[in-house]
């Protein structure tokens, strides 16, 4: 028996290494979380007293995460690099995990082949592989892995009151602290204390002849004899949790998390979002779903009455918010904190061991002969084969989820990257990636240069960042009005945070880069285009950090690797030394409680029955239901909704599908039709909602008004449409419509241009040439400015002019004082204003003063997305003066100027008209200016307008504009005397360069409105070119 059973341990771990070896390869570099340990662990491999880490979050602290696993990967990086670190690690996890269910099983069922059963299933168990090849959950594996490991050696104590034990039991419970700090808090409550309650029972047993006679006050009894011997272990317990990564508490102590919660799918409605329900309850559970009846069965028998509870607490808290129960329970902020997939996964582990004795009666026992006895054995064979076959189908399926469901981006090439950011001292400002996923922290720990953002949401500092629940601004996109709100503040005022560099991978974020004043430098060969914001100043070279004590780096960085020295020599020499000297082997206590497999209960196999047929035809109902939902062509609802889908995930073969077939329209001409439109609509809109109301309906045609609401970087845009679904073969199809042909006069056209070119360092040196290749500042004059006030907010408007001849990126910065001349508020001019100017070229502006969004409890995030929405500071003193500073450099990109407004139209609340496109590029997203004037010709407002549509080259589109109705608008301060270009004050500049400016050029400009609050309005012309050429 005992070869056997360790025959089938070693083919256990065998196994796991060969498969989770072979897959981790495919799968652990696309996980959510294993990119950032090995970002932690390369912090390590460099700095590994150090406890601050400069690259992510403008600088934090990695005591706020145990130190362990990550400093584990850093030390085998010494062989053979951060990867090989990271694969090692996750190599000795898998054989950790599985070692750790057998030695958890043979203290539950006392017998090896069992124990052996739970080890070979706990290889293909869905939880744990998902959560090491989805998730890449590291930590929190080897920390219940080694809490597994744990429970037979506080088993021991509790019950023989041996202190090696104790020793064993600490410092196991020591290694499994260091390696993740929520396993051990929790592993108490949900695994040590049962094993405590059990160790009563079993006490109690050996003084009754059977579990019958066991009563309560026998248990109180025990309890109170086995008080001492539970206090010493739960009090050096928790000495071990606290002492072992006491920095981690001190530093948790001192920054707290005061963070607005992230929305987790853990703690989603599984039946309101069913792929959250999928992911963290079905996916984690598997085959096992169908076994509940014998789990409940076995747990809550007399001996396991405590982990039966346990059980239960786990499932239940496992369910997210499907239920309030786990809110209950847990308490609303540890339920915001907390991911609740840890409990599934938890009790998906606690099943293994009875999953494993089933197993072993199904095979080789009792249920084996019970089945065999009452259906036969092909029944029994067949069954076997299903649940096998469903076993292993739910295990494969599971790791290839990624292949089913991306979770991040393409693998992108960082090499390219790493060199632009280490060429030209490019490393010398902070950077920003954009849809590069939990990619980013892999490029973070292959350069030295930093960024504002971060992956590990714990360590945020920024209050922009933590006053919004987005997880990182990288993918600010799937936030909505979050997300998009905080990476605008990072936008608008990058200097604030020395941002000059932004990798995009996603061009969904060009558009607001570019109406923000970033300018695109180049593509690099991986693909990823590179921006850049001019006028920001490098990083100081002494960046400040939050130090702490000499005696906590040494106790972080040296007590870690001494409590794996120490659990290891703890708990081999004794097996070691007793090899050596040839002495019997000790058999442990908790092998003495044998559970007889000889009668496996009728009651229980029906009642296994009965739930499988429950648990079958729910979820044949729900498939069932889903199918409805979401069978593209049984309903028009659905086939406009899939449509819809299709075109908003570029997929044009298959919104093809869906073309009423006698349309006779092939797809080339389809997606000519559906493609060859550029805009904001067209190229950066993400389908947010979509509703559908029938206008007419027969048997075989249907009219539908389509309502859609799209995200984009810059507006939010809703939309009504009619389409026509037709019947053909009990299938629902879409006619297309008509396409608007507008065709230009000519074939080819060609444009007389002038064009720049900026050499930048023309010799080959890394020595300063500022003096020789740094061309100088281009000449700005702001012609207006003035403080106005409206609806209680304030905002500086005016004019400006590149009176230089090259052409000039603008960057307008406002600041508000009170009489006292104390600073109130700075903010940077965003979307109202044209950011590149050519020579002479005037421009409008509005700079808006924002605040950090929803930065008190009071507030609440608008459930709408709408990036026009600001919040405005909140001034403790009313504004009366304001410091205007206009920056130009010198621009050779983005001076598209070849937009031609036409045939406006004036009306009491509106103003139409035509812009022309007259250049050869297509202007993807044309912006309006509208300068608002008095009777008297006065500026007294700015706004702006974004057209949905592009516009090809030679082509016209119409616009409408609606008044903006400010009626307390006052003006506060037109005092220009603090108006500064280039850091010289702006009236010098006025009056040496242009010292006869004509008064009132613009007037001439200027549009006559029938309006009861304005006389006059300017429109202005601004264009962002998608793919410039």
């Amino acid at each position: 028996m005992k070869k056997t059973s360790h025959k089938y341990l070693i083919l256990a771990i065998l196994l796991g290494i060969a498969f989770h070896g072979g897959a981790m390869f495919l799968t652990l570099e696309t996980t959510y979380d294993a990119l950032i340990h090995l970002f932690f662990a390369e912090h390590y491999a460099n700095n590994w007293f150090e406890p601050w880490n400069f690259k992510w979050y403008t600088g934090f602290s990695v005591m706020s995460y145990p130190p362990l696993v990550h400093q584990s990967m850093a030390a085998f990086s010494l062989i053979g690099g951060l990867k090989f670190g990271l694969f090692t690690v996750s190599i000795l996890s898998v054989i950790l995990f599985i070692t750790g269910v057998y030695r958890f099983s043979l203290l539950m069922s006392s017998n090896k082949t069992v124990a052996s059963y739970a080890a070979l299933l706990a290889v293909f168990s869905s939880s744990f592989v998902e959560t090491l090849h989805v998730f890449g959950q590291l930590p929190s594996i080897i920390g219940i892995a080694v809490l597994m490991h744990a429970l037979p050696e506080t088993y021991s104590w509790l019950k023989t009151g041996k202190y090696r034990y104790l020793l064993t039991s600490l410092s196991l419970i020591a290694v499994t602290v260091t390696s993740h700090h929520v396993t051990p808090i929790f592993g108490m409550i949900f695994f040590i204390f049962p094993i405590i309650g059990m160790v009563i029972l079993d006490i109690s047993r050996e003084e009754v002849n059977s579990n019958k006679e066991i009563t309560f006050k026998l248990f109180i009894k025990n309890f109170r004899k086995q008080f001492k011997r539970n206090l010493t272990f739960g009090m050096l317990s928790l000495v071990v949790i606290i002492g072992c990564i006491l920095p981690y508490w001190i530093n948790s102590k001192n920054n707290p998390i005061t963070q607005v919660p992230i929305p987790h799918g853990s703690r989603d409605n599984f039946l309101e979002i069913t792929s959250s329900g999928f992911v963290f309850f079905l996916i984690p559970w598997g085959v096992l779903l169908f076994l509940m009846p014998y789990f409940f069965y076995r747990y809550f028998s007399k001996r396991y009455l405590f982990f039966g509870l346990s059980f239960t607490l786990l499932l239940i808290l496992g369910t997210g918010g499907t239920t309030p129960i786990p809110k209950i329970i847990l308490g609303e902020n540890a339920f915001s904190i907390l991911t609740l997939d840890r409990f599934s996964l938890w009790a998906s582990i606690m099943s293994l061991p009875l999953f494993g004795e089933l197993a072993y009666r199904f095979v080789e026992g009792d249920l084996k002969q019970l089945i065999q006895q009452k259906f036969g054995i092909l029944y029994h064979r067949l069954i076997g084969g299903i649940l096998v076959g469903l076993f292993l189908s739910i295990t494969i399926f599971t790791t290839n989820l990624e292949r089913f469901r991306p979770a991040q981006p393409q693998k992108i090439k960082m090499l390219p990257i790493v060199n632009f950011l280490n060429q030209d001292q490019h490393d010398q400002w902070r950077y920003l990636t954009l849809g590069f996923g939990d990619q980013m922290a892999w490029l973070a720990a292959k350069t030295n240069a930093m960024t504002v953002d971060g992956n590990y949401h714990s360590a945020r500092r920024l209050p922009e960042l933590t006053t919004r629940p987005i997880e990182r601004l990288e993918n600010s996109k799937f936030k909505g009005v979050a997300g998009i709100g905080s990476l605008q503040q990072f936008l608008t005022t990058p200097e604030k945070y020395n941002l000059k560099y932004i990798f995009s991978n996603d061009k969904f974020y060009d558009p607001i880069l570019y109406f923000c004043g970033w300018q695109r430098l180049s593509h690099l060969e991986n693909g990823i285009m590179v921006w850049e914001k001019l006028n920001v100043a490098p990083l100081s070279s002494i960046l400040p950090k939050e130090d702490v004590a000499t005696w906590q780096k040494i106790v972080w960085g040296i007590i870690p690797f001494l409590t794996v020295i120490f659990a290891i020599i703890i708990n081999i020499q004794s097996l070691f030394f007793r090899r050596l000297k040839n002495k019997p082997e000790i058999i442990p206590a908790y092998l003495n409680n044998k559970y007889t497999h000889t009668q496996f209960s009728s009651g229980v196999l029906k009642s296994l029955h009965i739930w499988v047929v429950i648990l079958g035809v729910t979820l044949g109902f729900w498939l069932y239901m889903f199918y409805v939902k979401n069978e593209s062509q049984i309903s028009p609802e659905n086939l406009v909704t899939a449509y819809y889908d299709a075109l908003d995930f570029n997929e044009f073969e298959k919104s093809y599908q869906f073309i009423d077939p006698e349309s006779k329209i092939s797809i080339s001409q389809f997606m000519l039709e559906v493609s060859v439109t550029d805009g904001l609509l067209s190229s950066y809109a993400k389908l947010d909602a979509i509703r559908t109301e029938t206008i007419t309906e027969t048997d075989s045609l249907v009219t539908l008004k389509v309502h859609t609401n799209w995200i984009t970087p810059l507006e939010k845009i809703s939309k009504t449409d009619f389409k026509t679904i037709v019947k053909r073969n009990r299938k629902w199809f879409l006619k297309l419509d008509k396409v608007d042909s507008d065709l230009p006069p000519d074939q080819l056209y060609s444009h007389n241009v002038t064009g720049y070119f900026n050499q930048g360092r023309r010799r080959i040196t890394t020595e300063q040439t500022h003096h020789e290749d740094v061309l100088k500042q281009p000449v700005l004059e702001i012609i207006s400015a003035k403080l106005v006030k409206f609806n209680s907010h304030y905002a500086i408007i005016g004019e400006v002019q590149n009176i230089d001849n090259v052409p000039a990126d603008v960057v307008l910065k406002g600041t508000l004082y009170n009489d006292q001349n104390k600073e109130l508020a700075t903010y940077n001019a965003k979307f109202h204003v044209k950011h590149k100017l050519m020579p002479k070229e005037v421009s409008s502006f509005r700079i808006n003063f924002e605040g950090i969004a929803w930065s008190k409890t009071k507030d609440s995030i608008p459930k709408t997305f709408n990036p026009e929405e600001f919040t405005p500071v909140e001034f403790e003193e009313h504004p009366t003066k304001f410091n205007l500073q206009a920056a130009g450099n010198v621009s050779n990109s983005d001076l598209y100027k070849y937009s031609v407004l036409s045939d406006v139209k004036v009306h009491p609340e509106t103003i139409k008209g035509t812009l022309f496109n007259s250049g050869l590029h297509e202007i993807t997203v044309p912006q309006l200016l509208i300068t608002y004037y008095d009777q008297n010709k006065k500026m007294v407002w700015v706004d702006h307008l974004f057209l949905e549509h592009g516009i090809r080259q030679q082509r016209k589109h119409y616009f409408e504009y609606n008044f903006t109705t400010h009626k307390q608008l006052t003006i506060v301060n037109e005092d220009m005397s603090n108006c500064y270009v280039n850091g010289l004050p702006n009236a010098a500049i006025s009056n040496k360069i242009v010292p006869n400016r004509i008064a009132n050029h613009t007037n001439t400009e200027l549009q006559k409105i029938a309006h009861p609050l304005y006389s006059f309005v300017k429109i202005e012309m601004n264009s962002y070119i998608g793919n410039p050429k």
